[in-house]
């Protein structure tokens, strides 16, 4: 069994197959184990889930709940982030000839395979390694015929400037889409993302704020409808969400990592345990795709209350790195683009003044018990052609910040990025 899969399958560190890689750090020392990202999940959650799958009124529940956070006009459930993605191009499509999608050069490769999954052509533009932004520059130095759709992604919560975008797809005729995994329950001058876009695609995989398995799509636009309606669901996901929430506990994380694979795959029913409730590598990508399960929505509802309580705690923990960690050499600090207000800090990020004290980093905190993560690290970004994107491709670490890490956990990680910095090698 892979040991991040639990946890954080869609940003763990890849190999050339696009697999997930083993990672070469040594075993942490300590039975508690600091996972990389964790959205808390309690039994009281999955008890209200199992009485929203014989109710019949979870999911519907919680797609009424998510359109009127977000305040748009009609909203489908999926099983997957990818099939959620595919639906929405698939809609797109029924109102334009276009065929290429504008994505970041720094993203998951749930975006190529979605999109080239569903016949269409991708193009990229670059990133801010500064903000995890898009580069305006780059995107305005796109060609812009023959493009259905400009997709943002919120990589860790991290915005753009997303009025700018929003003006440049109106005046270029072309469709928005905002990809939220991260970023749900964050504003931009004072308007929460996924009001900017003509639809928004939610991720609610493992590690992300709404945790639940699956995704959805949210429509904006008055032509873009969106319904579960005449789709079969999934049968729901009960084991594998107990799994993420009884081994989200860093002590019972330890467990997990240090030989209680046994245990989680009698919790969860499989090998390589996910919170999606099937698959998101074997997809078809000829509609329709099932639903969520009832049992997710109702978890979902109990989730997204707590929505506000979690980033709370999380910009808590982000602010203490903030102060601790601004005057390192080996680190760099990213910064938010300007008016943003109630970042999620699902994970800090930090750029590592290089590839190889990265990895040396990330081995010195597995060592100490925490589990940092890299990202979107295959196939590799084009230097010359997307800066931005390469530099984080070589160089970004994200440690936790989610409500189970303590005082003595961020202390930990200030000291390995200390003893790295000082040439401490012990």
């Amino acid at each position: 069994m892979n040991i991040p899969s639990l946890f954080n399958l869609s940003d763990s560190r890849t190999d050339s197959a696009g697999g997930v890689a083993d990672s070469e750090a040594p075993s942490a020392p300590r039975v508690r184990t600091v996972p990389s990202a964790i959205t808390p999940i309690s039994p009281h959650d999955i008890v209200a889930g199992i009485h929203g799958q014989y109710s019949n009124s979870g999911r519907k529940d919680f797609r009424t709940q998510i359109l009127r956070y977000l305040d748009g006009n009609s909203a489908a459930t999926y099983t997957s982030f990818r099939r959620a993605l595919a639906g929405c191009l698939q809609t797109l499509r029924t109102e334009s000839t276009s065929s290429t999608v504008l994505v970041p050069s720094f993203c998951s490769s749930d975006y190529p395979k979605a999109i080239d999954g569903t016949g269409l052509s991708l193009r990229r533009y670059d990133v801010n390694p500064e903000t995890l932004a898009a580069d305006i520059d780059s995107l305005r130095s796109q060609s812009f015929d023959d493009v259905l759709a400009v997709i943002t992604v919120n990589v860790l919560g991290y915005t753009s400037e997303m009025e700018t975008i929003e003006t440049l797809c109106d005046a270029q005729d072309v469709f928005l889409v905002e990809a939220l995994g991260y970023g749900i329950g964050a504003e931009y001058r004072g308007r929460r993302l996924g009001a900017f876009g003509d639809c928004s695609v939610l991720n609610f995989q493992q590690g992300k704020p709404l945790p639940i398995g699956g995704g959805m799509v949210v429509s904006q636009h008055p032509k873009l409808t969106f319904d579960d309606a005449g789709r079969p669901a999934i049968s729901p996901n009960i084991g594998t969400l107990s799994g993420y929430m009884l081994f989200s506990h860093p002590a019972m994380y330890g467990l997990y990592r240090n030989g209680g694979e046994k245990i989680a795959t009698v919790v969860t029913g499989t090998e390589r345990p996910s919170t999606h409730p099937e698959s998101k590598e074997a997809v078809t990508y000829a509609p329709p795709f099932k639903t969520m399960s009832d049992f997710q929505g109702a978890v979902g509802c109990r989730v997204l209350h707590r929505l506000s309580a979690h980033r709370s705690e999380r910009a808590q923990t982000a602010q203490w790195y903030t102060e601790q960690l601004a005057e390192h050499g080996l680190v760099t600090l990213l910064s938010p683009v300007a008016d943003m207000n109630n970042h999620p800090y699902v994970r800090y990020p930090l750029l590592v003044d290089s590839q190889e004290r990265r990895k040396q980093l990330y081995d010195r905190l597995a060592a100490a018990g925490i589990q940092s993560s890299i990202l979107y690290d295959w196939p590799p970004i084009d230097a010359d052609r997307y800066p931005g994107g390469a530099m984080l491709q070589d160089r970004l670490l994200t440690i936790p910040t989610h409500p189970y890490v303590s005082e003595a956990d961020r202390s930990r990680v200030v000291e390995c990025i200390t003893q790295l910095d000082n040439g401490v090698t012990e």
